[in-house]
């Protein structure tokens, strides 16, 4: 994400209006860039890959779940955008799907996503854990009111747990977060899923000394089915590794049950 001034004309819009808006012209989802979604010259990438994974959905009938997402931001989602998906390969229990989408200023972001219908196995095991966490209505928001923070962000609530703040030039920058949406209704949870998950800050940001600009280039996301109904999820985001202009950052997020949904990985470019 590329941090920026929160315009005062961009009304908080919500997911299911955005993804209502896109239409079909000879296998091509179009839409107009939404303002209230935007960060700096481009789309959030939350919402781009919402936006790629509901044109796969509407244009290849009876897919298997979504169980992993690979994203390249390759260039500005603005304007006028078209997504245009593409049955790579189907086979008896997956389904690989590509998307790519393009905006006036030319190719914006390509999608490769996995379907995959249920099979019978004997493994089954989950060793992972949610790491303790106070209430949601007892932490801070992350951004105080005031602050400088990306233009999408009206668009969900984010609490901070525990970590490193933005611009602390943290020795260690990770931090954990409650994250929801303000609206969601209507969406189908998993899409809703994707474009909460890289709603924070990336985390490099917290090493920061003052606010610069940050892109995320690349997002790889695994999920764990079934995926419930949009609500809070804890969010851990870490800055593993950073060097000549680049973080490589993991991610995980669970609900509230303490089952983790999905893990992630990104590459973040800095900008300062």
């Amino acid at each position: 994400m590329r941090p920026g001034a929160m315009p005062h004309d961009a009304a908080m819009q919500s997911l299911h209006s955005v993804l209502s808006a896109l239409v079909e012209t000879d296998g091509v989802f179009s839409i107009e860039a939404p303002q209230a979604w935007s960060q700096g010259r481009t789309l959030f990438g939350g919402i781009t890959a919402a936006l790629c994974a509901e044109a796969a959905a509407r244009a290849i009938p009876d897919l298997p779940p979504l169980r992993a997402a690979q994203l390249a931001f390759v260039g500005p989602a603005s304007g006028r955008i078209g997504f245009k998906p593409n049955v790579l390969r189907r086979g008896r229990s997956a389904t690989f799907v590509g998307v790519d989408a393009t905006g006036e200023a030319g190719p914006a972001a390509r999608a490769l996503f996995l379907y995959a219908t249920e099979r019978d196995s004997e493994v089954a095991h989950d060793i992972t854990a949610m790491p303790e966490a106070p209430p949601p209505e007892t932490c801070p928001p992350l951004f105080p009111e005031g602050a400088v923070r990306p233009t999408f962000f009206q668009n969900f609530e984010v609490c901070f747990v525990r970590g490193t703040p933005p611009v602390t030039q943290a020795a260690r920058p990770t931090f954990d977060l409650w994250v929801r949406h303000r609206d969601a209704t209507g969406v189908d949870p998993l899409i809703a899923l994707l474009a909460l998950a890289d709603c924070p800050p990336p985390a490099a940001l917290a090493a920061f000394s003052k606010m610069a600009p940050i892109s995320t280039m690349t997002w790889t996301i695994d999920l764990f089915h079934p995926i419930p109904a949009s609500g809070w999820h804890l969010l851990r985001s870490t800055s593993e590794q950073a060097a000549h202009g680049l973080s490589l950052q993991a991610m995980e997020l669970w609900n509230t049950d303490g089952r983790r949904l999905a893990v992630g990985r990104q590459t973040v470019a800095l900008f300062g």
